[in-house]
């Protein structure tokens, strides 16, 4: 019978009524900024008080988010966009039609109509943040175009995209504070993301980083668009939602800590494709093999587990199951006389490893490869209590559960 982990203990998304609700609204605030950002040209997309409009598109003007006076609020900050009066949406309707040749009277009138707006971002935040916006307009040009791409890699858009956010630097408040930028542009960021995966920042999402030891930076962006396809949240939206409603539980200090437990570092993204030009090409590829398999598995007990540690060995899951550790040794292969050669080894290091810095013996053993080994390898490690652990395309399994 596997050991069950402990794990973090997350909830699946309930998708309760409120829920559905409260996405919706952030759909509709979606289509409202897509479509302005689609509609604008060139130079539009670079106008600095375009930029500010569509970030205040992404803001709610009171914390009942889709409210009538939030609409309000909106068309009278896309009037002063336009520089007409707003007497009523017809009128703004049709002065929203003749600044976008794109799109036509009705068009406009149903955008108008509908309710919009995210976040409730403070109200003494924003003056200094729409200057922020003007101050680095051209970057913030590139993050809305980057982001309102299709890549293939939507992992690394959102680490470019955050990346751009983050090089502005932080806001400085009329009050002297110094505050994120995430918080008031990744509302519209993630509106004007076609694959909306795209993370919102906010009080609820920080506190769900706290959870797996992140900060509210561009890391926990990349964290965060990593939760999306667990716990049966499908997109962005669904996200914030899930960070708002659901009942999450206190992280629990571990009952032991590991021998030279300050040694040990956060297992970080190791390089797929950069190598040491004074290594041989087979060392360079089996290292290249290395660092994709320990990415898999730093990606797949994401959000499943605490995080990964790392020091001479390559994985320690800290507290996997009561009052114990887990040790991992990735190896590249298990097959022929070389994959042999590697359980061989990978043997020798796990005690080593464990002899070296776990002498009161609270760890477990185990080994990651790429596939399956054969059952003369796994009746080898049964016999010595050492785990395994291998991946079937995406999933991982093994004799364990992680």
């Amino acid at each position: 019978m596997p050991a069950q982990p402990i794990g973090l203990g997350l909830p699946k998304y309930s998708n309760s009524k409120e829920q559905q609700i409260a996405v919706a609204s952030k759909r509709s605030t979606a289509n409202l900024i897509q479509t302005l950002w689609s509609a604008a040209n060139q130079k539009q997309r670079s106008d600095p008080e375009f930029l500010c409009l569509l970030v205040q598109c992404g803001w709610a003007n009171r914390a009942e988010k889709g409210s009538e006076s939030n609409r309000i609020w909106r068309n009278r900050n896309i009037a002063g966009y336009l520089e007409v009066p707003y007497g009523s949406d017809e009128s703004l309707a049709t002065s929203l039609a003749g600044r976008f040749k794109s799109l036509n009277f009705q068009q406009c009138l149903s955008l108008l109509k509908q309710r919009t707006g995210i976040t409730h971002y403070y109200t003494a935040l924003r003056p200094d943040t729409l200057t922020f916006v003007r101050n680095h307009s051209q970057s913030v040009a590139r993050a809305f175009k980057f982001v309102s791409s299709r890549p293939g890699d939507v992992t690394k858009k959102l680490e470019q995209v955050a990346s751009i956010v983050e090089d502005f630097g932080r806001i400085t408040a009329t009050s002297g504070r110094h505050i994120s930028p995430f918080n008031g542009l990744t509302p519209v960021l993630s509106c004007l993301d076609p694959q909306c995966h795209f993370p919102i920042m906010n009080a609820p999402t920080g506190r769900l980083l706290r959870l797996i030891g992140e900060k509210p930076d561009k890391n926990g962006i990349v964290s965060l668009g990593k939760l999306i396809g667990k716990y049966d949240v499908k997109d962005a939206f669904e996200l914030d939602e899930y960070a708002n409603l659901e009942a999450f539980p206190k992280p629990k200090p571990l009952a032991h800590k590991p021998s030279s437990g300050g040694d040990f570092k956060d297992v970080g993204f190791k390089s797929e494709t950069d190598s040491t030009a004074e290594l041989a090409a087979k060392s360079v590829t089996i290292r290249k093999l290395h660092n994709k398999l320990t990415n898999d598995l730093r990606d797949w007990l994401l959000w499943r587990q605490t995080t990964l540690k790392e020091c001479r060995f390559d994985a320690l899951v800290l507290g996997w199951k009561e009052g114990r550790d887990l040790l991992i040794e990735a190896k590249t292969s298990s097959e022929g006389t070389s994959g042999r050669s590697q359980i061989r080894q990978a043997i020798g290091q796990l005690h080593d490893y464990r002899f070296t810095y776990f002498p009161n013996g609270a760890v477990d053993l185990a080994i990651l490869v790429p596939k399956e080994p054969s059952a003369n390898i796994k009746a080898l490690l049964a016999s010595l209590g050492i785990e395994l652990l291998w991946f079937k395309g995406k999933t991982l399994g093994g004799t364990i559960q992680l």
